[in-house]
């Protein structure tokens, strides 16, 4: 399970990883918290009957909104990636530091107890880019980590077939500062980045670099008509996009004794 903040998140950061393991077999499901920016323009009275009261030249109907558009273009995304299942949670963009945290993480722990995912990716306490939306669902994360697997912990909110499930690995997405710096990334802002050395896994995607790339195209709304990293260097963006890390941020698997610091070289590892 993937769990993200906002619709071309599960692309730009975690496409690599989500391609690879649906290529290997494995059930994805990716869990969206928000849908994109609220327009406005909704809330405004639709035009009667013909449209008869409304100027098309200066007072168009809105057909599609903006929230629309973005769930439309990461359903395109998570077709070509593999995913199985693409759960929208409904919140407003920049709305998560606003939004009743407890109630968060109990809309976090429904789809975790019903699709029993034994790993789950999401940001990290940085946000990696520090979008608050991200700091805001790596924190829910954590906590409906925790939670999905305690019998009784939101037993009234949740439907009761919703059995309590104990996933076996939480991993946060990182990208090493060194990685930013060689890849010259300092227009990209200055809050982006992990801490070298942070990582419990790196995977070389290979050809699979390819796909994350294509996924990433189909946010156009994002990119633009131009396509993604099109005012990049190509041996640049290659690099970028040649990698994905991860660090094990918790587990409710057994350590082996004396080993201070997990040594993965797969995000299953140590599952039968």
């Amino acid at each position: 399970m993937v769990v993200v903040a906002h619709p071309g998140d599960e692309a730009f950061g975690f496409g690599g990883a989500i391609a690879r393991v649906a290529a290997e077999g494995a059930y994805v499901v990716v869990v969206c918290a928000t849908r994109g920016v609220f327009d406005s323009r909704l809330t405004r009275k639709p035009p009667a009957p013909g449209g008869k009261n409304r100027d098309p030249r200066t007072d168009a109907i809105v057909w599609r909104n903006i929230d629309t558009i973005r769930e439309d273009e990461m359903r395109r995304s998570v077709a070509l990636l593999g995913v199985r299942v693409l759960r929208m949670l409904d919140y407003a963009e920049d709305d998560l530091p606003e939004v009743d945290f407890d109630l968060l993480v109990s809309r976090l722990v429904e789809p975790i107890r019903m699709h029993h995912p034994e790993v789950i990716l999401t940001f990290g306490p940085d946000g990696v880019t520090g979008d608050p939306d991200h700091v805001v669902l790596s924190r829910a994360m954590t906590a409906a980590f925790a939670a999905a697997g305690e019998p009784l912990t939101y037993e009234d909110d949740i439907e009761e077939d919703q059995v309590a499930w104990r996933a076996a690995k939480l991993y946060h997405l990182v990208v090493p500062v060194s990685q930013v710096a060689a890849l010259g990334l300092s227009r990209v802002g200055g809050g982006y980045g992990s801490p070298d050395g942070s990582e419990t896994i790196t995977l070389d995607l290979g050809e699979l670099a390819d796909l994350k790339l294509a996924a990433i195209a189909r946010h156009v709304s994002q990119t633009g008509s131009a396509g993604p990293f099109h005012d990049w260097d190509t041996s640049a963006r290659n690099r970028y996009l040649a990698t994905e890390s991860y660090r094990l941020a918790r587990s409710n698997l057994p350590r082996p004794a004396g080993e201070s610091k997990p040594v993965e070289s797969d995000l299953f590892d140590g599952l039968p």
